[in-house]
């Protein structure tokens, strides 16, 4: 502002003694033209329409500067279980070890599920039993859950974490073990449904140009399955919540920048380490407080329109400024010329004002941005 007061003073001084009736009426026309009514609105108006863009489509930012982390994104991270999958956990098989009754060892696993945010606790709601109640249950993060139940240490959960000597599972598929004090007692497979639309998200992140990755703290067989369904390429599986903040740090360290998608309590330190953190619409409360974006519907693709939308928002942002900077750089000199009436100069500042906020309320306009597209660069 000061530099605009100094050269409305140097126009009324040189106008004064080139003809000074017309001082005051060049050096109005000056302030008016140099008035930064575009520059000011060129940012705002961009962030509000994608932000009322991104509201609308079910993706809720909880940080102010979220889509400009968001418009640099090099790879997205993504959990498998509530994720890339619906979490709609459900029990197909229980296979008991010493001819244990089943009904009796699902509700001690129903048991100690209750106290889970999990959502393979859905799994077993359904196969409680009155009387069965768990105490003193305990989570370890990406192992299981341990409580007593009538006097008697359960746990359940990986085999590593259940038995004292892990044994192998029936055969390869999503497994967890029960063990009471130690000896294992039953084995629950559990199946979960890939999202409808999960391929056409990861497709439309690689297609912009962005790495996707997979990890995991389900077993390894059945996250290889699910990551060559999805032709993913680079997964980790058995991860614990420090593993995945480890594997984020080493991409950090390279320079990259990375989003990460996750739902549960187990994603809660990566989500946190990440540069912009998106929690499912079914997320745990303490993974939607890590969260810059919040997903409100249960639709993985509003990820992909989210990052494209940011990257698009950044080139509108540009695009303002420039139209902006280049309307004063060609009007001020014609003003300072007297070649602009006021009223002239009005005209024009409001009309650049108004190209700057049509040019911004095209990200709000339906059917556009949908995808990634080009990265923008930094």
């Amino acid at each position: 502002m000061l530099q605009v007061l100094l050269i409305a003073a140097a126009v009324a001084l040189v106008w004064w003694f080139i003809a000074p009736e017309r001082a005051f009426w060049v050096t109005l026309s000056v302030l008016v033209v140099t008035c930064p009514c575009a520059l000011a609105l060129a940012t705002p108006t961009a962030l509000t329409a994608a932000h009322g863009r991104l509201q609308r489509r079910g993706a809720l930012l909880t940080r102010a500067d979220a889509l400009e982390s968001l418009a640099g994104i090099d790879r997205v991270i993504f959990d498998k279980t509530g994720t890339l999958t619906t979490g709609e956990i459900q029990l197909i098989d229980t296979r008991t070890v010493e001819d244990g009754d089943p009904r009796r060892l699902q509700a001690i696993a129903a048991a100690l599920e209750a106290h889970s945010e999990h959502p393979i606790a859905r799994a077993f709601r359904a196969h409680r039993l009155p009387g069965v109640t768990a105490d003193d249950v305990t989570r370890q993060p990406g192992a299981g859950l341990e409580g007593r139940i009538a006097g008697t240490s359960w746990r359940l959960g990986r085999p590593d974490f259940a038995a004292d000597q892990a044994p192998a599972p029936p055969d390869d598929g999503p497994w967890l073990l029960l063990a009471e004090e130690g000896r294992p007692r039953a084995w629950f497979a559990l199946d979960d449904r890939l999202r409808d639309d999960a391929d056409a998200t990861l497709t439309a992140l690689r297609l912009s140009g962005l790495e996707v990755e997979l990890l995991s703290g389900d077993a390894e067989p059945r996250v290889r399955e699910l990551a060559e369904r999805l032709g993913i390429a680079d997964w980790r599986a058995a991860m614990r919540p420090e593993d995945k903040l480890d594997r984020l740090r080493v991409h950090r360290s390279r320079g990259e920048r990375v989003a990460m998608v996750g739902d549960g309590v187990n994603d809660v330190p990566v989500l946190a380490g990440a540069d912009v953190a998106f929690a499912m619409n079914g997320a745990t409360d303490l993974a939607r407080t890590r969260a810059d974006v919040i997903l409100l519907t249960p639709r993985l693709q509003r990820v992909a329109e989210a990052i494209g939308l940011a990257r698009a928002t950044q080139r509108v942002i540009r695009q303002n400024l420039g139209w902006a900077l280049l309307y004063n750089l060609l009007a001020l000199p014609l003003a300072a010329c007297g070649l602009v009436p006021p009223w002239l100069a009005a005209i024009g500042m409001s009309l650049s004002s108004l190209v700057v906020v049509a040019n911004a309320l095209r990200l709000a306009r339906p059917g556009r941005f949908h995808h990634p597209t080009a990265p923008v660069s930094s």
